[in-house]
């Protein structure tokens, strides 16, 4: 039986960004205000209030839209700044 994801509404977590992961390969951000670093082995992301850094190697963009950026590569470190 597959399990789903328990979804809660935006509205319900304030101003807090959405995180989606798959594995340690791919990380998808909604609610993002812009790109405050892009290197290979670091990326550093807005988040409103908060700032989210990801590390790794082979780290790229794959997608930015007006709130939502995905990241792609060896994810090996998430810090969440403020």
């Amino acid at each position: 039986m597959a399990k789903e994801k328990a979804r809660i509404p935006r509205m319900e977590m304030g101003f807090a960004p959405l995180i989606d992961m798959v594995g340690n390969r791919q990380v998808t951000v909604e609610g993002s205000t812009g790109i405050l670093l892009y290197e290979s082995e670091n990326i550093k992301v807005s988040a409103g209030r908060m700032i989210l850094s990801f590390g790794g190697r082979g780290l790229r963009l794959r997608c930015i839209s007006g709130s939502c950026v995905e990241i792609s590569g060896f994810i090996s470190k998430i810090e969440f700044l403020t």
